[in-house]
């Protein structure tokens, strides 16, 4: 049984081939472009998707950069403020100390201005600390027109109302043509009293 001849010629078959070959490659490649072209579409999507994340972290940075910064000057200037405030407490506990050792000269001054003997004259007089106590030292020095006369004087100390344990360190009599006159040291003690307290 014959199934039939092909009377096309041998060299157009093979060109039909090489058309149908050309085509299914044609078709191949319009599909392999269109895929290519599909995922560079889809990597440019997720490209952006990534830049807009990046932006969004790179601002975050920056504002945590600045954050960062601004934290940083208000350390700094917490620290200053703190140096400032122990500085300050310092000179608090300075002046306190200071305060407490002053004392009101003018009460005492005025009293020996008007209960000072007659015969008794002051050169001068100076004081010192007690040890570590706060209380004062006083040394008088002065002359007198008799030994009676420092008496008095050292009577008067001690019953001042400002001062206390009077006591005679020397006296020495010394001779001005027909005069004779005593020199003496009196050491004694401050009081602390109303009108002499410690401001």
């Amino acid at each position: 049984m014959v199934k039939g001849i092909n009377l096309v010629p041998e060299d157009v078959q093979a060109q039909w081939m090489l058309w149908k070959r050309r085509k299914i490659l044609l078709s191949v490649s319009a599909v392999y472009v269109a895929a290519l072209l599909l995922v560079f579409i889809n990597q440019r999507v997720a490209l952006s998707g990534k830049r807009a994340v990046i932006s969004s972290l790179e601002a975050q940075k920056e504002s945590l950069a600045a954050k960062g910064s601004e934290y940083a000057r208000l350390s700094t200037r917490m620290t200053e403020i703190q140096q400032a405030g122990a500085e300050l407490k310092k000179k608090f506990e300075v002046s306190t100390v200071l305060s407490d050792k002053r004392i009101a000269w003018s009460a005492l001054l005025k009293r020996l201005s008007n209960d000072i003997p007659r015969d008794v004259w002051l050169r001068g007089f100076s004081t010192s600390d007690i040890n570590d106590q706060a209380g004062k030292k006083i040394r008088f020095v002065g002359t007198a027109a008799s030994n009676r006369a420092v008496s008095e004087f050292v009577f008067m100390l001690e019953n001042s109302g400002y001062l206390e344990e009077a006591t005679l360190l020397y006296t020495q009599k010394k001779e001005y043509g027909t005069n004779s006159y005593y020199d003496f040291e009196v050491y004694s003690t401050l009081k602390k009293t109303g009108e002499l307290t410690y401001e």
